[in-house]
């Protein structure tokens, strides 16, 4: 059996930095590298003309559009389309507006190859990529922000929640709070249907926003 390729977008306007991400998917049996570029511009321009991108490795600071206003361009034309923000700095402010807008991952630039690897399978998987300081960043917001939000969901459901912000898998969830991965799907399924959202990206973004944890 043919093993799965899927397709992976780089937009990354430092060129020796989008090269090393080019040579790093190029080795990957399960990765394809369909479009390289340096800008939201030549991205958006390659829409009806290039394979519709798995997975987006996206520069957040870029000249021109921005990546962050790039990510509903992208979620509209590629509904099931998975974003991995790039950043240099873990406290960037952007990386919080990016969340808002819907990226699926984020990821420090100095992160290893072998780390982004692991992030592109995470995200790719159901999980959420997330270098552990911006983790950390995004856990204190959540615990230091303003007021919360009054939710309908149960005690389990926001120890739940909590994971899938954290990035855990569905099966890693299932192990951390010994429960079933079916038991683990019902509580995510019910989450989405309370929260009114339909993925792991708009769940993370609904979470920050209302300070759901």
């Amino acid at each position: 059996m043919k093993q799965k390729k899927y397709s992976i977008w780089i937009v990354e306007d430092d060129p020796l930095f989008r090269e090393s991400l080019e040579a790093l998917i190029e080795v990957q049996s399960n990765l394809e590298l369909t479009l390289s570029v340096q800008s939201v511009e030549d991205a958006l321009s390659s829409f009806l003309t290039c394979k519709s991108p798995d997975v987006i490795l996206h520069d957040i600071g870029l000249p021109g559009k921005s990546g962050i206003e790039a990510i509903p361009y992208y979620k509209k034309e590629f509904p099931e389309v998975l974003i991995i923000m790039l950043t240099i700095f873990e406290e960037d402010e952007r990386v919080f507006e990016s969340i808002k807008a819907g990226a699926d991952g984020y990821l420090l630039k100095r992160t290893t190859g072998e780390q982004l690897i692991k992030g592109i399978r995470e995200v790719l998987s159901g999980g959420a990529a997330m270098s552990p300081g911006i983790a950390k960043k995004v856990m204190e917001m959540l615990i230091h922000g303003g007021p919360k939000k009054e939710s309908s969901l149960t005690p389990r459901e926001t120890e739940v929640l909590r994971l899938l912000v954290e990035g855990l898998t569905m099966d890693m969830i299932s192990a951390k709070l010994e429960i079933s991965s079916g038991t683990v799907d019902s509580h995510i399924k019910n989450i989405y249907r309370k929260l009114q959202v339909h993925n792991r990206a708009e769940v993370v973004s609904k979470a920050i926003k209302d300070r759901l944890i």
